[in-house]
C-alpha cells in the first residue's frame, strides 16, 4: 500500500546533528543529539556526510515516488546505524522523540546508504513476498518485539511506536486489514491491545508458527 507523504506535516531538520542549538545534549557525551518526534532528518537524494547512529527512539526510511506516494524500506531502532550516501535513497523521519549521535568513524566497508535501503528492501520481500497478511502481520510483530520500550504504567505491555498506518505501509497492505488482522490476533489470544499504543504478547510460539507457514496455509 503506497501512503501519500504530506510533508508540511514534518519539520525539515536535515543538517540537525551539526548543529548545537536544537536540544541541549546530555553531558555525559557532547556529541548526543536529542530530536523531537515527526522530524525530517535528511530528504530523498540529500548528501549525508557522515553516519548517523540511533541511541535511543525510532526512525522510520520512506522511499518518496514521483507521484507523491511513499514505501516504508525500513526502520531504525536504537542500536541501529544509518550509513552515509553522497545521494540517500530515501527519507530519514523520526518517529518518536530520538537520541542521536553522528559516527565520523564509521567508513568502509560499512554498506552506503543505497546499498542499505537494498538490502533492507530484499530483506523485506525475502520475508514477507509469498506470505498472506496474517502471516506477515505475525512475522512483523516478531520483529519489533525486542525493540519495543517497555510501557510505564501498564505491566507486561510495550508501547506500539509505528502508526497503524506506517504498519499497513510497510507490510503492503490496506489500514483496514492491519487493523482487522491485529483485532484477529487479539480475538485469538495471541496479542492483548490494552490501548491503542501498547501491546501485550501472550502466545509467542503460536505467532511464530503463523508466520512460518505459506500464504496458502494462513
Amino acid at each position: 500500500m503506497l501512503l501519500t507523504l504530506d510533508s508540511s506535516q514534518h519539520a525539515n531538520f536535515s543538517g540537525v546533528l551539526a548543529t548545537k542549538s536544537l536540544i541541549r545534549p546530555p553531558a555525559r557525551d557532547p556529541r548526543l543529539r536529542l530530536v523531537p518526534g515527526n522530524v525530517v532528518l535528511f530528504w530523498q537524494d540529500e548528501h549525508l556526510p557522515h553516519a548517523i547512529e540511533v541511541v535511543d527512539g525510532a526512525i522510520r526510511a520512506v522511499r518518496l515516488w514521483s507521484d507523491g506516494t511513499r514505501q516504508i524500506v525500513t526502520f531504525f531502532w536504537p542500536g541501529s546505524i544509518i550509513a552515509p550516501a553522497a545521494l540517500q535513497r530515501y527519507t530519514a523521519e523520526t518517529l518518536t522523540r530520538c537520541t542521536l549521535r553522528p559516527r565520523e568513524d564509521v567508513v568502509a566497508p560499512e554498506p552506503c546508504g543505497t546499498d542499505q535501503a537494498l538490502q533492507a528492501s530484499l530483506r523485506l520481500l525475502a520475508a514477507t513476498g509469498k506470505k498472506s497478511a496474517t502471516c506477515r502481520m505475525a512475522w512483523f510483530l516478531l520483529q519489533i518485539r525486542e525493540h519495543l520500550p517497555r510501557d510505564p504504567v501498564l505491566q507486561n505491555a510495550s508501547r506500539i511506536v509505528i502508526p497503524r498506518n506506517d504498519i499497513a505501509d510497510y507490510l503492503g497492505m490496506t489500514l483496514e486489514t492491519a487493523c482487522r488482522t491485529l483485532a484477529a490476533f487479539r480475538a485469538q489470544g495471541l496479542i492483548d491491545l490494552p490501548t491503542r499504543k501498547t501491546i501485550c504478547y501472550l502466545n509467542i510460539p503460536r505467532l511464530m508458527r503463523i508466520a512460518s507457514l505459506q500464504s496458502e496455509s494462513c
